[in-house]
């Protein structure tokens, strides 16, 4: 402004003008604009932890389809077969045997030849081109133990496996998978209920293994056999089909009581199921659902049994019908196209 005679101009600072409204607006603008660089900021931040985190890229061999791949020998594995040893294998088995266990482990030629006499039916090799590139062996006992690893008794309840090897060069080709898997549905489909379940023992790297193929891992071993803990392994056997003379028959059920007070019995149930096919019952149960999942439907159980009053007499010890839950209805079932098999 000029001074007070006219004269010249003087400097004087300027002073913003200053309502609420604009400073309002003024600090709603810096919180955006730092909000938002703190937005930038910890995007930043997680994106280089997330990155520094993946996995590093490892060159691996892709597994192995037995159904079509073929392996480092040049190998059609979808190819190989099984059979049973002769007396005049055992000596190629033992040397995989050997390979493949401490020596304070392995089977002797003796154990091996023992079982290839006595337990044929459940020594069985996998073979490419003729030659044996792994074998699984196993004998019948009634009380997984040490004795089970040398004796074989033709009507054990239990099947022990006792070795499942591959020849070094062949492994890491899904062999093993797949031959154990054959082995297991073998003896499934032999079976007649006589066996109850298949046990073996299993160092601890190798439970997983195990556990894909179906065993249940029980507990750690009381049985020294060489170094190191052992755990046992086991896999339950059902029926699945009807044994000579038998029926299938079918129980249909509806809840007559309230959910709750049903819900109880219904536990109990789904075990003594489980229990009459450990015992070598064939049987399965489950319930009806409508086209979206929803139960509601009611129960439906399916039994294998020689006459209408022996499935009558095995219906009337189920939890839910001893204990007047439902309403139910037992129907004898006669096939007309295809069959039934229990899992």
């Amino acid at each position: 402004k000029r001074n007070a005679d006219g004269g010249s101009l003087e400097r004087v600072p300027f002073k913003p003008t200053s309502s609420p409204f604009l400073r309002t607006m003024r600090l709603y603008m810096y919180a955006v604009v730092e909000g938002l660089w703190s937005f930038i900021l910890i995007t930043i931040i997680l994106r280089t932890r997330a990155l520094s985190t993946l996995p590093k890229q490892v060159s691996r061999p892709k597994p192995c389809s037995m159904a079509s791949s073929v392996d480092d020998h040049g190998i059609q594995l979808g190819d190989f077969h099984y059979q049973q040893p002769s007396c005049k294998d055992i000596s190629t088995c033992f040397k995989i045997e050997s390979n493949s266990y401490p020596s304070d482990e392995a089977a002797s030629f003796e154990s091996l030849q023992y079982r290839q006499e006595k337990a044929l039916p459940y020594f069985l090799c996998a073979l490419v081109d003729d030659k044996i590139v792994g074998f699984i062996c196993a004998t019948r006992t009634n009380q997984f133990e040490e004795e089970s690893m040398s004796t074989h008794d033709n009507d054990g309840k239990l099947l022990a496996i006792h070795s499942v090897v591959v020849e070094e060069s062949y492994r890491r080709k899904g062999i093993a998978t797949a031959m154990l898997k054959a082995y297991l549905d073998k003896v499934q489909r032999e079976n007649n209920g006589s066996i109850q379940a298949i046990v073996l023992l299993a160092k601890e790297h190798l439970l997983g293994f195990y556990v894909k193929c179906g065993f249940v891992a029980n507990r750690a071993s009381p049985i020294i056999h060489g170094q190191g803990l052992w755990f046992e392994l086991e896999k339950t056997l059902v029926r699945t089909t009807l044994d000579e003379g038998e029926s299938w028959f079918c129980k249909t059920e509806q809840f007559k009581k309230p959910y709750p007070e049903v819900k109880p019995y219904l536990e109990e149930h789904k075990l003594w199921v489980l229990d009459m096919r450990k015992s070598g019952h064939c049987m399965t149960s489950g319930y009806r659902v409508d086209e979206k999942g929803r139960p509601g439907g009611g129960g439906l159980m399916f039994l294998a049994a020689k006459t209408y009053d022996e499935a009558q007499s095995i219906v009337l010890k189920d939890p839910l019908v001893a204990n007047d839950c439902v309403d139910w209805v037992l129907n004898g079932w006669n096939r007309q196209v295809g069959d039934i098999e229990i899992r």
